[in-house]
């Protein structure tokens, strides 16, 4: 019944005369969770704007397996970074979601919160005292449902209680759905160090084994914001939700907003809608591009591309941060099922038929599972040549890498290759990048200045992870699973040689934030400085970057946020 037309274009024009309490740009997770808790109130009139089409009836978007083929689609912004001079000016892709549920419908669906004294430094930035682990952790509990299979094979340290019983489905992986090559992985970590820890419960650095996932354990499908929050609101008469309706500029009058101008990409007419509140929620691209469109944001950026400045905000745009990885590459076992297997006709219809039928097997996994969080030692960093102050004031708590492995090429592979990437990521960079307008026509893809490894201690640590990703994957531990190295290739031994192939294999792991900063652009009610009845609540506005994946987090901070707005506009 989830598959009725509700979404697709009911109501999708609106008339001069409507005036909305509120209207939320974008249907990503954080839009969704501000849908939800906002139209609570059946008197509060709420409307949310997708630029992206509706996702569920994609099988490519529910089924976990394939969410390596998401990237480069319909359901992407597919963003290029500005030529990165660290990476002798390669340009990155960076994609971004598109269509309901944005990033959280096309991710590896990985669930972690990583280190607690993020949570904290978020509250120290923005003088919002809830925002401290100690109080956030009841709005991760708020969003989420977890689910622990009987049947594991593995050991892992989980604290239900820092669950709740709605919304996003957590699960771990069973005995059944685990590879080979997680066993060798983890086997692999652990007879190097590493440790097992709950990266759920506010812990930072140790290993993860069996995920988990956002995946809906009845009948193994993604669970994002679409279905988590977007369904069991979908009929509320006080609630619109309108896909490929593209966001173009907010209306002000003086320095209050009063509402946007969307353009209908199906039939390209542009409507004018008008709101008592006005939220962006487009994500830490998207949320500055559509303010510097607007006329907020720096009055020199402004001014040189003719756009009439309505509040001078300098650093919206600024503040960027990502986690970036570098990927190394091998040819696994036949035993093993990797992308190789799921472009073989007869042996995809064989799976989808278990899956179909069972909800079991490949295609009931996003093909990923265990990964190592990792803090160097103050003797390490101290001796990697460069100044290494900002890594070694970080909280004990912060892992500076990051390993993981996806059974898909994240780099060119032949066609015959049967490939596992394993990965090195920088989860507490330093340095950090841009937005910013190629022109005022908001068809033109803005710049992006990723800024990889743009500081000493960020390139050396990068050099330094891959460099140890490479000894690990490279070790007899793993070579029960592996036949050869397709990148960088065996013969990649000298740090010269390590140092050049990083520069090709460097890429994003898609979780930009920073860019509409707490404490910087936006107060501590998530309005943005100097302007009124304008708010900024997604990614964006997050302030220092979680130290693994992204999702949780931005739930999290929606749930929080959408309590506090909702008290305020009673």
């Amino acid at each position: 019944m989830f598959r009725e037309r509700v979404f697709l274009r009911v109501g999708a024009r609106t008339t001069s005369s409507e005036v909305y309490d509120a209207v939320i740009v974008g249907g990503g997770p954080a839009g969704f969770v501000l849908a939800s808790r906002l139209s609570e109130n059946p008197n509060f009139k709420v409307l949310l704007l997708e630029n992206g089409p509706d996702t569920y009836a994609s099988e490519t978007i529910t089924t976990p397996r394939y969410a390596g083929r998401l990237q480069g689609t319909q359901f992407s912004w597919n963003f290029t970074s500005t030529p990165q001079a660290t990476l002798d000016g390669a340009m990155p892709p960076l994609h971004q979601g598109n269509g309901f549920g944005g990033g959280t419908a096309i991710n590896i669906m990985a669930y972690c919160r990583g280190a607690s004294s993020v949570f904290d430094e978020w509250a120290d930035l923005s003088g919002i005292e809830g925002l401290r682990w100690e109080n956030l952790v009841n709005y991760f509990k708020k969003s989420t449902n977890l689910f622990v299979p009987s049947n594991r094979n593995y050991e892992q340290v989980i604290d239900p209680t820092k669950f709740g019983h709605d919304h996003v489905n957590v699960s771990y992986s069973s005995a059944q759905q685990r590879f080979p090559v997680d066993d060798s992985f983890v086997d692999t970590w652990v007879a190097n160090g590493a440790q097992d820890a709950d990266l759920t419960s506010g812990e930072g650095i140790g290993m993860m084994v069996g995920g988990p996932f956002s995946i809906n354990p009845i009948n193994a499908t993604r669970s994002y914001a679409l279905p988590a929050y977007g369904f069991p609101i979908a009929r509320r008469p006080n609630l619109r939700l309108l896909h490929n309706s593209r966001v173009i500029k907010i209306n002000f009058q003086g320095a209050k907003a009063v509402g946007v101008d969307y353009v209908d990409l199906l039939d390209n007419v542009t409507y004018t809608v008008r709101s008592k509140e006005t939220i962006v929620s487009a994500g830490a691209i998207n949320s500055p591009r559509l303010l510097l469109l607007s006329g907020v944001g720096s009055r020199r950026h402004l001014e040189d591309l003719g756009i009439p400045v309505v509040v001078d905000s300098p650093e919206v745009g600024l503040n960027f941060i990502d986690h970036h990885y570098v990927v190394m590459m091998f040819n696994a076992t036949p035993d093993i099922i990797t992308s190789k297997q799921l472009g073989d006709p007869v042996l995809l219809a064989s799976f989808l038929a278990e899956y179909k039928e069972n909800a079991t097997g490949p295609l009931s996994t996003p093909g990923s599972s265990s990964f190592f969080a990792e803090r160097l030692s103050d003797e390490i960093l101290d001796g990697l040549g460069v100044d290494v102050s900002f890594p070694k004031s970080l909280p004990k708590d912060r892992p500076h890498l990051l390993y993981q492995y996806a059974s898909v090429a994240l780099l060119p592979a032949q066609r015959d290759a049967n490939p596992i990437s394993a990965f090195s990521a920088l989860v507490q960079p330093e340095a950090s990048g841009s937005v910013r307008l190629r022109s005022p026509d908001w068809r033109d893809e803005p710049l992006v200045d990723t800024n990889y490894f743009g500081s000493g201690a960020d390139m050396a640590l990068a050099v330094y992870g891959y460099k140890r990703l490479l000894t690990m994957m490279r070790s007899d531990t793993m070579r029960s699973v592996t036949e050869n190295e397709i990148y960088p290739g065996s013969n990649v031994t000298s740090d010269d040689d390590i140092r050049a192939a990083l520069k090709e294999a460097a890429r994003s792991f898609h979780h930009p934030v920073g860019s509409c900063s707490l404490g910087k652009v936006l107060d501590r009610s998530f309005r943005v400085k100097g302007a009124q009845n304008l708010r900024v609540v997604d990614s964006s506005a997050v302030p220092r970057l979680p130290t693994c994946h992204l999702q949780a987090s931005i739930y999290a901070l929606a749930e929080f946020a959408a309590t506090m707005i909702r008290d305020e506009l009673r």
